[in-house]
């Protein structure tokens, strides 16, 4: 038996009268949404270890910025003079990791 594709096909769905609010009612009982986000993994929650922190306090001794050190303008980090590749003109300095 030959097949014609080009033939519309009438499915249950379509047969329900969608043009009245009755008829949308019908169709959405009809066809249950399905939520296909959902992949199956379980996703576990991430446990920082000591991630409660708000009572800690920092114990460490804190330098002030020696003669022969500059403060990067581009990444604020305290270095060596000899780690300068740029001088801006205006007391900046850019850091060779930063040129």
């Amino acid at each position: 038996m030959a097949t014609d594709y080009d033939t519309p096909r009438i499915r249950p769905e379509d047969e329900i009268e969608t043009d009245s609010l009755e008829g949308l009612k019908a169709a959405e009982k009809a066809e249950p949404i399905i939520d296909d986000t959902d992949d199956g993994e379980v996703v576990e929650p991430l446990d920082i270890p000591m991630a409660d922190l708000s009572g800690e306090e920092l114990s460490g001794e804190v330098i002030p910025r020696q003669n022969d050190e500059f403060t990067c303008s581009v990444c604020f980090l305290v270095q060596h003079r000899n780690r300068i590749a740029e001088d801006n003109g205006e007391g900046g300095y850019v850091c060779v990791d930063c040129a």
